[in-house]
C-alpha cells in the first residue's frame, strides 16, 4: 500500500495493518482509541528497526513490512551468522522497544514501573502498554514470538534436523495451555483473543513445516531449494538458501536467495546477493 525508506531501510505498509490501526480505534473509541493505535504504530515500527538496525550491524540486508496484527523485519544474511548474532537480532526490536517507551513515559514525567503514574491519563497509559507490555510478552519464548525464535535458534543447534518442529509442537501445547486457563479463569480472560490468535497462527506454521520436511526428506537441499522457486513459493526458498547458505557458502546458493528475492520484489537484496554470487565465482576461478 505504502512504501518509504527510514534511516536506510525499506519500509512496506500493507493495507492490514491500517485496517489494525482502524479496528484499535474503534475498539477503544475516542482520545484512548487514537492513543492506542498511533502508539502501536509507533512502537511495532520502533520494535522492527531494532531488529532491522542489529542485522545491519552483521552486513545483512533487512527490509520492514508492517501487516495485520504484526510487523516483520527480514533479513538476508551476506555471509554464515553465529547462533550469537542471530540471536543478537531476535533480541533487539524487543530492547529496542522497551528501551525507547521507557524514554517517552521519563520524558512525559511518568514512572514507567508505577501503577498509578501509567494509569493517569490515555497517553501513558497506551504508551506503556504498547512500548513495554507488548515487549516484554514478545520475549515469551513460544514462535512466532522473538522469545520463541531466540531459543528456537539453539534448539535447532542442538538438533538440527528435529528442532524446528520440536519448538512448534512446544509453542502450540503452550498456546493451547494458554487459552485453557483464559477460558476457565476470568482474571485472564483478557488474553484469550492474543493467545487464540498466537495457537492459529502456531498451527498453521507446524502444518507448513511438516509439509515441508516431507519435501526436503525426498530431495537434495538444492533440489528442495528449487522446487520451492518452481512452486512460486519464493520467500521460503530465499530463506532456505540463505540458511544452508550460513554451513556451505557457495556462488550457487547466493544465485538462488537472488532469484527468488528479486522474484519477491526485493529488488536491493537480489542485487547484494548476486554481486555476492558473482564475487564468490571470482575467487574460485582465481
Amino acid at each position: 500500500m505504502g512504501v518509504f525508506r527510514l534511516f536506510g531501510f525499506r519500509v512496506e505498509i500493507r493495507p492490514g495493518f491500517l485496517l489494525f490501526l482502524v479496528l484499535v480505534v474503534l475498539l477503544y473509541g475516542g482520545s484512548q482509541g487514537l492513543w492506542a493505535a498511533g502508539s502501536i504504530a509507533v512502537f511495532t515500527l520502533i520494535h522492527e528497526l531494532g531488529h532491522a538496525t542489529a542485522a545491519r550491524a552483521t552486513g545483512s540486508h533487512a527490509e520492514i513490512s508492517l501487516d495485520f496484527l504484526a510487523g516483520y523485519a527480514s533479513y538476508v544474511p551476506r555471509r554464515p551468522l553465529t547462533r550469537w548474532e542471530r540471536a543478537g537480532i531476535a533480541v533487539a526490536g524487543a530492547t529496542a522497544q522497551f528501551t525507547s517507551a521507557v524514554v517517552v513515559l521519563l520524558l512525559l514525567g511518568a514512572n514507567p514501573f508505577s501503577r498509578a503514574d501509567i494509569a493517569a491519563n490515555d497517553a501513558t497509559i497506551s504508551i506503556w502498554w504498547a512500548g513495554i507490555a507488548l515487549a516484554v510478552v514478545n520475549l515469551i519464548p513460544i514462535l512466532p514470538l522473538d522469545g520463541g525464535s531466540i531459543l528456537g535458534i539453539f534448539v535447532e543447534w542442538l538438533s538440527p534436523t528435529r528442532g524446528r518442529s520440536a519448538m512448534l509442537w512446544f509453542s502450540v501445547a503452550v498456546s493451547s495451555i494458554g487459552v485453557a486457563c483464559a477460558i476457565v479463569m476470568p482474571v485472564l480472560q483478557g488474553f484469550l483473543p492474543f493467545a487464540a490468535v498466537l495457537l492459529v497462527l502456531q498451527v498453521q506454521m507446524l502444518r507448513a513445516e511438516r509439509s515441508l520436511e516431507g519435501m526436503r526428506a525426498r530431495l537434495t537441499p538444492l533440489a528442495f531449494i528449487a522446487a520451492l522457486q518452481d512452486a512460486g513459493a519464493h520467500e521460503a526458498a530465499a530463506g532456505e538458501a540463505a540458511k544452508l547458505f550460513r554451513t556451505r557458502p557457495s556462488a550457487e546458493l547466493a544465485a538462488r536467495v537472488s532469484i527468488s528475492l528479486s522474484a519477491s520484489g526485493d529488488h536491493d537484496g537480489a542485487q547484494a546477493w548476486m554481486r555476492l554470487a558473482e564475487q564468490m565465482t571470482l575467487v574460485r576461478r582465481d
